[in-house]
């Protein structure tokens, strides 16, 4: 079971490889990590076109903090 739940509000407090330039932002937990393999997705970090687009990023637990 995960940490955080849908509907968190979560700060990235470590970015990684993955996700540059997104440390210190925050946004809302869309997905937990019981689908997706162990990645918490947040949206809210990119803007709604981007996110359309794209879809959302996923980070793991420990580079998270409910905000």
């Amino acid at each position: 079971m995960s940490v955080y739940k849908i509907g968190d509000r979560v700060t990235v407090v470590s970015a990684g490889p993955d996700n540059p330039g997104t440390e210190g932002k925050t946004g809302v937990v869309v997905d937990d990590d019981s689908l997706s393999g162990g990645l918490i997705a947040v949206k809210g970090i990119d803007g709604r076109i981007a996110e359309a687009v794209k879809g959302y990023r996923g980070y793991y637990a420990e580079q998270l903090r409910k905000a």
